[in-house]
């Protein structure tokens, strides 16, 4: 007995006395977590429609990651990913037309990144939003006032689609300034808005044209009414005067005949009622 006691205490404690230690299962739990973390930590995923930018130590890669499954170094290494789909940026923009007037144009822009300069734009702008707050904001600002001031508000509503690529043109203009490659997919003017008093005196000349052209329109009526009432009085005493010309007082005598009842007229004299015989004018033989 005394012998397998000392050969207990050279072996040391047992084994299941490790994990009996509370500061042992502590030990084990932290380094799986480390070993979880490292393994998960490995890989990123790029999802479709976007781009990824390889970051080691805050440097950016100047390779963009396609779409997929990409292994990154843990702790060391991030990606950043880029959004290189089409996008919506519309903005309100308050400006003033030739005549001066204000005008709020509401302007939408569709552009999106070029998906192999999403490193390029990381690296100098920043992520996507801040692309468009810093760059593309302000230039399809500038570009509204500087097309608007060339057009009267009337005109701006008239000619709305030719402002509206007037402004597509700025923008693009505008963007290569920065050269940053960002491609605008289209431009759209969306609404116009004027001041009260603006859009009171548009109402007011509107329903004068209308009354003006109503009171035209009766003016030319009057004007075709007068000229038909001319032509038939034209035509009436045309009419007469042939008539008097083509009557003889053979024709007259004529008529009177085929108009005769076949009563002969009857005179009133001194001896009674008489009968008309002959033609008293003529005589009698």
């Amino acid at each position: 007995m005394t012998f397998i006691t000392d050969i207990e205490k050279h072996q040391g404690p047992r084994r299941d006395s490790f994990w009996a230690n509370p500061f042992g299962i502590a030990i084990a739990v932290i380094v799986a977590v480390i070993v979880l973390v490292l393994l998960f930590g490995s890989w990123a995923t790029v999802p479709a429609g976007h781009r990824g930018v390889l970051i080691t130590w805050g440097a950016a890669s100047p390779n963009v990651l396609d779409p997929g499954l990409h292994f990154k170094l843990p702790l060391i290494q991030s990606i950043v990913i880029m959004n290189v789909q089409v996008q919506k940026n519309q903005i309100d923009e308050q400006a003033a037309s030739l005549d001066l007037q204000d005008v709020e144009t509401t302007v939408a822009t569709n552009w999106n990144i070029f998906p192999s300069d999403a490193s390029w734009v990381y690296q100098n702008v920043g992520t996507e939003d801040m692309l468009n707050d810093k760059i593309l904001k302000p230039v399809v600002s500038n570009a509204v006032k500087a097309v608007t001031a060339h057009y009267n508000a009337e005109e701006l509503v008239e000619k709305r689609d030719l402002v509206r690529g007037q402004i597509e043109t700025q923008i693009r203009t505008g963007l290569k300034q920065y050269r940053i490659n960002v491609d605008v997919d289209g431009v759209n003017i969306t609404n116009f808005h004027f001041s009260q008093s603006y859009e009171q005196a548009i109402e007011q000349k509107q329903v004068a044209q209308q009354r003006a052209q109503q009171a035209q329109y009766e003016l030319d009526q009057a004007k075709i009414d007068a000229e038909r009432q001319v032509a038939t009085a034209q035509g009436q005493a045309q009419a007469q005067k042939l008539l008097q010309q083509t009557l003889t007082p053979l024709i007259i005598q004529q008529q009177a005949i085929a108009k005769w009842d076949g009563q002969l007229p009857t005179v009133v004299g001194g001896n009674g009622v008489l009968p008309m015989i002959g033609n008293i004018s003529g005589g009698s033989r």
